[in-house]
């Protein structure tokens, strides 16, 4: 039986091969351009991510508290949100469920910050497919709207981004090779 198709739509700095290689490790992935229709893309800073730690968090520490460990209080990410007049360009990459699991992880989304999508986007030949993304939870705020169509890849420095997805990919598959170990009942936190 073959594992099923993910078709997952990345903005922002995932939507550059560095990036994604960073966070899922592989230079295999191959993507193309598309456009997702109906969401806008903004910018958060850093005091605009939850503070709060999720119930469906891996570890007892909140989104905020996590990225503050890896970057200064000058951070700030994409994010799309809702609008049915809004547009943005991206990259519809094929991950396996390990590689979609890695990107949703450095996202933060069970950590309570991004939330998963699941939608369409247009390819550059007009094709409509579903895809996978993750944009903004209800209840939060953003700094600013961008233009979805030009807009900066980086917001950071690349070699920045990619130090970082590096670390977290290796957090990432240590946490689940040592739930694997104790098994789901003794689901290990990372320390703050």
């Amino acid at each position: 039986m073959s594992e099923e198709v993910i078709q997952y739509f990345a903005y922002g700095a995932n939507r550059d091969s560095r990036m994604m290689k960073a966070i899922t490790g592989s230079k295999e992935l191959v993507g193309r351009q598309g456009t997702l229709k109906g969401y806008t893309l903004c910018v958060q800073k850093l005091n605009q991510i939850p503070d709060s730690v999720s119930e469906t968090s891996p570890a007892p520490i909140s989104p905020r508290a996590l990225l503050k460990e890896s970057w200064p209080d000058t951070f700030e990410s994409y994010i799309i949100k809702p609008d049915p007049n809004g547009e943005v360009v991206g990259t519809i990459w094929k991950p396996t469920s390990l590689q979609r699991e890695l990107v949703r992880d450095w996202e933060l989304v069970d950590f309570g910050w991004y939330k998963d999508i699941n939608t369409s986007a247009v390819t550059a030949d007009g094709q409509v497919i579903q895809v996978q993304t993750e944009g903004l939870r209800e209840g939060q705020e953003i700094d600013r709207e961008v233009d979805g169509h030009n807009y900066e890849t980086w917001l950071s420095k690349p070699g920045d981004f990619e130090r970082v997805a590096e670390k977290a990919r290796r957090e990432y598959i240590e946490r689940i090779s040592q739930t694997q170990k104790e098994g789901p009942s003794k689901t290990p936190l990372k320390e703050a």
